[in-house]
Parts: C-alpha cells; sequence; structure tokens
C-alpha cells in the first residue's frame, strides 16, 4: 500500500495543525480511512504519533471528548494536538510504558479490575459535565421512523414492532428517566491499552463515547470478557462505587438494566441494517431475540 494514497487529506491535517501550532508534521504512513476518518502513523515535532482527521462534522465530537476527558481528569492517551477537525496522540507501539490491547486480555482479571477503574473514574467524573446534555446517546435513534424502518428490515418481528410504536410514548419517557452520566459505548480489546506491568488499562478512540447508562457500559464490557475477568471487572467497580459512597448500585440499576434489555437489542438492530450491508455476528443474537419473542417480553415487562 502507498504509505500516501490521500495526499489532499494530509495537506487538510496540515492546514489545521497549523493553526494551533507551528511544530511540523511529517513522514505520514497511511493506516487506515473508513466513513470518512483517516488515520496515519507520522512524526509530529518529532515523536512518533498517529494523527486522526475527520472530514465529517459529526464525527469531531472526538476531539471535543478528549477536551471533555482532560478537563475532568479522566485518563487517557496522551495528546499532542486537537484541532477543528484533526487530533494528534501518542503512538502506542513506540510507547516504553504501554501496549495495545490484544485477545487474551479479555481473559485477563488484572486487566478486567484495571479497565474497572478507568470505567469508575469516567463514570463518577461524567455526571458533573456541563456539556452533558448535549453529547451523543446511543438511543436517542430509538425513534418512531427508525422503528418503522426496523419493521421493513425484519418482519418476521412485526408483533414486536407495533407494540413499541403503539407505546411509543411510554418507551420514550423510559429511554430518558435514567441517570446519565458518560459512557464509552464501543469496549472491545483493539480499543484499549495496557500498562506493561499491568497497574493500568483505559479506552482510547473516543468517537462513540457519549452520555448513557453505567449499566450499558457494563453490559458492553461484560459481553466480550471471560466469566473470570467479568466478575473481577463487576466487583472491582462495584467495591469502588461502596467505598466512595456507603452503599450499592442495585436499586439504581434496576431501571438501567430494564430499559437497556430493550434499547439494547434494538439500538443493535438499527446500526446493523443501516451502516452494514450483512448482519455483523454481534448483532444475531439481538435479531433471534426479536424473533423469537424474548425481546418482547422484555418490552412488555417494561411497559406495561
Amino acid at each position: 500500500m502507498q504509505s500516501n494514497p490521500h495526499p489532499d487529506i494530509t495537506d487538510n491535517i496540515e492546514q489545521d495543525l497549523f493553526s494551533i501550532s507551528s511544530k511540523p508534521i511529517k513522514n505520514f504512513q497511511f493506516i487506515r480511512a473508513r466513513s470518512g476518518i483517516y488515520v496515519y502513523r507520522c512524526l509530529y515535532g518529532g515523536l512518533p504519533a498517529v494523527a486522526k482527521y475527520f472530514e465529517k462534522e459529526e464525527d469531531r465530537r472526538e476531539i471535543l471528548n478528549y477536551h471533555i476527558l482532560a478537563r475532568h481528569g479522566i485518563p487517557t492517551i496522551k495528546t499532542f494536538a486537537l484541532a477543528d477537525a484533526t487530533l494528534v496522540m501518542e503512538d502506542i507501539s513506540e510507547s516504553e510504558d504501554w501496549r495495545p490491547g490484544i485477545a487474551e486480555d479479555l481473559r485477563d482479571v488484572a486487566i478486567a479490575k484495571c479497565l474497572a477503574r478507568w470505567y469508575f473514574t469516567l463514570h463518577e467524573s461524567g455526571t458533573a459535565v456541563p456539556e452533558l446534555d448535549s453529547l451523543y446517546f446511543e438511543y436517542d435513534s430509538i425513534t418512531e421512523d427508525n422503528l418503522k424502518l426496523l419493521v421493513l428490515k425484519l418482519p418476521e418481528a412485526n408483533e414486536l414492532f407495533t407494540f413499541l410504536l403503539t407505546h411509543y410514548k411510554e418507551l420514550h419517557e423510559l429511554i430518558y428517566k435514567p441517570s446519565f452520566t458518560l459512557t464509552y459505548n464501543d469496549f472491545y480489546w483493539t480499543n484499549f491499552v495496557v500498562h506493561k506491568d499491568k497497574t493500568a488499562a483505559m479506552m482510547f478512540d473516543y468517537n462513540l463515547m457519549g452520555r448513557g447508562y453505567r449499566f450499558s457500559d457494563f453490559r458492553n464490557v461484560c459481553w466480550s470478557m471471560s466469566d473470570d475477568a467479568k466478575t473481577a471487572f463487576t466487583s472491582e467497580y462495584n467495591q469502588l462505587y461502596f467505598d466512595k459512597h456507603n452503599h450499592i448500585r442495585t436499586e439504581i440499576e434496576v431501571l438501567e438494566k430494564r430499559v437497556d434489555d430493550v434499547m439494547g437489542p434494538l439500538f443493535s438492530l438499527l446500526v446493523a441494517f443501516t451502516e452494514h450491508e450483512n448482519l455483523p455476528n454481534w448483532a444475531k443474537e439481538s435479531k433471534n431475540d426479536a424473533i423469537n419473542g424474548s425481546l418482547l417480553s422484555n418490552a412488555k415487562q417494561l411497559l406495561l
């Protein structure tokens, strides 16, 4: 692959960064491009770095998210520059202290505990973010029009979608009833880094970060982890919460879970059918639940 298949994009990156700093950026090595987001390895001010450029205005929320995380003391990969459409961060593959996550980390109890500490910091600090109400929220997309779209995409689940449309007013109210905080929303091993001595871990790639329920993040994390790692994550998080608040989240979490048990699969189906040509593996369970009646049962328990 040629080192710079999109010279117009690297020109845009240079111009964007020049507006905030005189540090040179050079030696672009193309990594990937998808849906208007371009990623390069490079040298920035002589240091190994990764640059991300966002063509679409809505994707530039990741730059705002880095500002928010920094203001609230939530650990992130070191950032070198945050411009209007470009962010430049440390190249973890060249780091002395950190390494990229690997699939085996999803079975590592020590790393699960580290990730629990990062998520706890995110959620605790996230409740006080002034911009919270304006941030991306996955379930904003659960509209009447999108439910009607799902009827067309999945007619086998017509009874489910007819029920939800009939009770849409109540459904919409319940979506916004739980307390909100910052949520990561995109957990996977490709999206976190681990300190080489396993004393810390943190997520990166904040394009889908926004507001949401703590339980939605728990569900995303635990879906991917081994049973031992899952237990370690939830135990560590719950202990941190109890140590700070002197009570557990059980009652609060019940509502989050009941809403998320319906909204999570609906959102997965919506993304799967609108952004992918073929149904992704991660959406197959949601499709089955929509067809076999289990999602309808959850919806009735929530709404009736």
